[in-house]
């Protein structure tokens, strides 16, 4: 796989943050921001594959998700009823 050099602006907050979670990790900096593009890009394609399996099927009901987790033995967790409080 090849790699390019890019260069990205971070709160300084978020940057010493990250580098002390790598330098805890054991990882180089520029692991940790390939790792959190991988998760943002992931999570993207997800989002469209629900949005496309919705539009074919309806929407996936919170039985469906709780049937899921079960079958997959992940913990269900339940939506957060104020979303404000974040």
């Amino acid at each position: 796989m090849s790699t390019d050099r890019v260069t990205v602006s971070l709160s300084s907050e978020l940057r010493t943050a990250a580098q002390s979670l790598a330098d805890e990790a054991g990882l180089p900096f520029s692991a940790v921001v390939s790792e959190a593009l991988v998760t943002f890009v992931r999570g993207r394609m997800i989002d469209a594959w629900v949005a496309e399996h919705e539009e074919r099927h309806g929407v996936i009901t919170e039985a469906e998700l709780i049937a899921l987790a079960e079958e997959t033995g992940i913990p269900y967790l339940a939506p957060r009823q104020n979303q404000s409080a974040a």
